[in-house]
C-alpha cells in the first residue's frame, strides 16, 4: 500500500504568506465593511416594506372612496329613474310621457358623463398618491447603488 506524503509546494507557501500578510487587521476591516453593508441593506429593506405599506394604504383608501361615491351615485340615479317613471306614468298624454323620458335620459347621460370624469380624476390622483412612496424608495435605491460604484 502506498501512502501519500503531504508536501508543501511553492504555490501553497505563497497562499499562506499572502493570507498571513493580510492578518487580523484586514479581516477586521473586511468584516466591518461587510456588516455595515448588511446593516444598510436591512435598513433599505425596512424602508421598502414601509413604502409598500403606505402605497397599499393609499390604494385601499382610493378604493373605499370610489366605492362610497359610486354607491351614492347609483342610489341617486335609481331614485331619479323611479321619479321619472312615475312622472311618465302620470302623464296625461303620450307626448308628455315622451318629453318626461327624454328630459330624464338627457340629464342622466350628462350626470353619468360627469361621474365618469369625476372617477377618472379620482383614480389618477389615487394612482399618483399610491406610487409616490414607491417612487421615492426607488430613487433612494438608485442613490444607494450609485454609492457603491467605483
Amino acid at each position: 500500500m502506498a501512502t501519500a506524503k503531504k508536501t508543501t509546494g511553492a504555490g501553497e507557501a505563497f497562499a499562506f504568506d499572502a493570507f498571513s500578510a493580510a492578518g487580523p487587521e484586514a479581516f477586521k476591516e473586511s468584516y466591518e465593511k461587510f456588516s455595515g453593508g448588511v446593516s444598510k441593506l436591512l435598513d433599505f429593506q425596512k424602508g421598502a416594506f414601509e413604502a409598500a405599506i403606505a402605497s397599499s394604504g393609499a390604494l385601499a383608501k382610493g378604493f373605499e372612496k370610489a366605492a362610497s361615491e359610486q354607491a351614492a351615485f347609483a342610489k341617486q340615479a335609481y331614485e331619479e329613474g323611479v321619479a321619472a317613471a312615475k312622472a311618465a306614468a302620470a302623464s296625461k298624454s303620450l307626448q308628455d310621457a315622451f318629453e318626461v323620458q327624454t328630459e330624464y335620459l338627457r340629464t342622466a347621460f350628462e350626470k353619468n358623463l360627469g361621474q365618469y370624469n369625476k372617477l377618472t380624476d379620482h383614480w389618477l390622483a389615487t394612482a399618483k398618491e399610491a406610487a409616490q412612496p414607491l417612487t421615492e424608495r426607488y430613487g433612494e435605491f438608485v442613490d444607494l447603488v450609485q454609492s457603491y460604484r467605483p
